[in-house]
């Protein structure tokens, strides 16, 4: 009597082991199954359309789109990646340094040459890690000979203003190219 009741005993242990088992086994096929779902839906919602410029771009980029009438000539890019317009010429760093927008670039009628590039300058700006930024961009813009201009949103920056310092900067800087 003793041997049947360990058998039965050992049997029960064994069925509930092995249906413990099984339940642990459907319990996380469904929550991979739950999740993945979930994992799905993020990536859905992992991406959504921005506007091509801030308010504070626009309004800044009506001010100079003057210089593309035929009085001046001159051809507006905004969000100009710098690596459009500069080339490393040595390996000893980073590539990555390019990989930076600036606000504005004003090209000649042919977009033959970068006249001037445009910065506007907000709070964001203030952060540490953006001023390692902009000192980057200030020094790759020396380096290549191309103006970098700064503008402050928080400033009035009046039209004949902004204009006038822009045309006077692309000035100084053709002549002194001839």
């Amino acid at each position: 009597m003793e041997i049947i009741k360990n058998i039965i005993f050992n049997i029960s242990i064994f069925l509930i082991v092995f249906w413990l088992g099984i339940i642990t086994i459907l319990v996380n096929i469904l929550k991979l199954f739950f999740f993945k779902n979930k994992d799905i839906e993020k990536r859905k919602l992992t991406y959504e359309k921005k506007d091509f410029m801030t308010i504070v771009e626009r309004d800044f980029y009506n001010k100079i789109k003057v210089l593309e009438e035929s009085k001046y000539n001159y051809r507006i890019i905004p969000q100009l990646n710098l690596a459009s317009i500069v080339k490393k010429i040595n390996n000893n760093y980073y590539y990555t340094d390019l990989f930076r927008n600036i606000d504005f670039a004003i090209f000649d009628k042919d977009y033959k040459k970068v006249l001037v590039l445009i910065e506007l300058n907000d709070n964001t700006h203030k952060i540490k890690k953006r001023q390692a930024r902009d000192i980057k961009v200030q020094q790759i813009c020396n380096e290549i000979g191309i103006p970098l201009l700064k503008f402050y949103p928080n400033y009035p920056n009046e039209t004949s203003y902004v204009i006038n310092k822009i045309i006077k900067t692309i000035t100084n800087t053709t002549s002194k190219d001839n």
